[in-house]
């Protein structure tokens, strides 16, 4: 018998995409496993980010002086994200940072992603799952967006009491939030109640329409142009 993998498998393994990928959908995976506990579930949501935050690096490194830069940026995320999830740091200014600079590394995430994805080289199963992780990177900006806004003013969400644990700066329902924006499905269950912050729901839901519709057309377009001219 062959000890060789699977040559899908295989391809999905050594991709630059593939952990995480599988890093993100374990976030939606692992979630309804947890106990009805709202503030261990957020503690899991917390250490989940920094699983993301780790896998980011494999993607998205192109140079050595890149992957220098995001190394050490993920570094001041994780040593930041494990203050606030295991010593309960308090301060508001301490709490915004994290919040800062989660969706700034992310959004950096996201556009080197975007550069890979939109190049000109062939379409392989690796670009398709970066087009997949950069969809749901989006949803991952928006969620520390929302948190953000809701703890800066608690006031500028209407959340159900069951999806809330107390701390203004946990994110597990504003993931919920974000992707049900993204995804235009609305249940409407959480309702954005400032101007801005409605602004920025529509602008996720109309960022996740115009992605997809964008990297579609794209990734068709290389398809056809490298089936007929495989130079």
């Amino acid at each position: 018998m062959s000890n060789q993998p699977h040559p899908i498998i295989d391809a999905v393994l050594k991709g630059r995409f593939s952990a995480l990928l599988i890093t993100l959908a374990l976030m939606f995976l692992v979630g309804p496993l947890i106990p009805g506990d709202q503030v261990l579930l957020d503690k899991t949501f917390g250490v989940f980010i920094m699983l993301v935050l780790v896998s980011c690096l494999r993607a998205i490194a192109r140079t050595r002086r890149f992957l220098v830069f995001m190394a050490l940026f993920t570094l001041l995320n994780i040593v930041v994200g494990s203050a606030e999830i295991f010593s309960d740091m308090e301060t508001d200014a301490f709490r915004s940072m994290v919040l800062v600079l989660r969706s700034a590394y992310f959004v950096v995430v996201f556009f080197s992603i975007m550069r890979y994805v939109l190049d000109s080289s062939p379409v392989t199963g690796d670009k398709i799952c970066g087009a997949i992780s950069a969809y749901m990177m989006i949803g991952v900006v928006w969620t520390f967006v929302f948190t953000l806004f809701h703890h800066l003013d608690p006031a500028s969400f209407e959340i159900p009491a069951a999806l809330l644990s107390g701390d203004t700066i946990n994110s597990t329902w504003a993931f919920y939030f974000s992707f049900v924006t993204l995804t235009t499905l609305g249940y409407g269950d959480i309702t954005p109640l400032t101007p801005g912050v409605q602004s920025y729901a529509i602008m996720e839901a109309a960022i996740g329409q115009v992605f997809l519709a964008v990297i579609v057309a794209r990734l068709i377009a290389l398809h056809i142009t490298h089936v007929r001219d495989p130079e």
